[in-house]
């Protein structure tokens, strides 16, 4: 799995499912099954009050993660299928073993505390708690804080963003499981006497075609136009969005964040 991948399956599970804060558990569809199983794992943490709360979301297609559970989970291919027990995760699968979010963290690779060389999917750690970079400032993190699910997050150590709440995180690295691939603007080639390539330009908008090429040549325009000032990541997140608006309001064109035609024209023309 690249790195890329990683991320649209943790955005997809914030954005397209409906997710609850649950010790133990790593995609599970939440039922009277799996409540009675886990308390008896942990009586510590399910307590009447949360069984009680986790009961209440029965029958409604909610899923079940934790904090390391949901970087688990999505390496060990949950993919939302609520006809399957674990939601389509597969128990320790891909050569991922079942470890704590400190020991996930003592198998990742270049790890460290400075975060001005982030790269989207690596691995994100505090003390007990865990989530995973998606580019532009921002995380995807499961915590009971919040919205008490899966969600995404500021990436405090950058910049606190409009909208999203913050968490300052302590070490990042790469895991050993995923394929990381640097966003990286392709050296261009002249093309050959006599011949035209052509592009085909994509409508790119905030939280689509993430990893796409073509949203690092945006950043990369904007950057060298003074728009842009976050690393080029090829994510098309909120610091993206706020660029280009800024670009099209100065352009006089319509300030809704969409790089369409008329926004590629006037990217392009100087």
């Amino acid at each position: 799995m690249t790195n890329h991948e990683f991320i649209q399956k943790l955005i997809s599970a914030a954005q397209d499912y409906k997710t609850v804060y649950a010790n133990g558990m790593f995609g599970h569809l939440v039922t009277e099954e799996i409540i009675s199983q886990k308390t008896q794992q942990l009586p510590g943490w399910y307590t009447a009050s949360r069984q009680a709360e986790l009961r209440a979301l029965t029958g409604k297609e909610y899923f079940g993660f934790d904090c390391i559970c949901l970087v688990k989970g999505i390496l060990w291919g949950w993919s939302g299928d609520a006809s399957k027990k674990y939601g389509g995760a597969v128990y320790q699968s891909n050569s991922v073993p079942d470890v704590t979010e400190g020991q996930m963290l003592n198998n990742c690779t270049a790890v460290s505390s400075d975060f001005t060389d982030l790269i989207p999917g690596e691995y994100l750690w505090i003390q007990g708690h865990c989530g995973v970079y998606i580019g532009d400032g921002l995380a995807v993190e499961c915590t009971p804080k919040w919205e008490n699910g899966v969600q995404i997050t500021a990436v405090g150590n950058l910049g606190d963003q409009k909208g999203y709440y913050s968490r300052t995180w302590s070490k990042h690295g790469k895991l050993p499981y995923v394929d990381y691939i640097e966003a990286s603007q392709a050296e261009s080639s002249p093309a050959p006497a006599g011949k035209t390539v052509t592009v085909e330009l994509l409508t790119l908008r905030r939280g689509e075609n993430r990893g796409s090429a073509q949203i690092g040549t945006v950043q990369t325009i904007l950057k060298g136009k003074g728009y842009y000032t976050m690393d080029i990541d090829n994510s098309y997140g909120p610091g993206t969005e706020t660029a280009v608006k800024n670009f099209q309001g100065a352009k006089g064109l319509a300030a809704d964040g969409i790089v369409g035609i008329d926004t590629w024209t006037a990217l392009l023309k100087e």
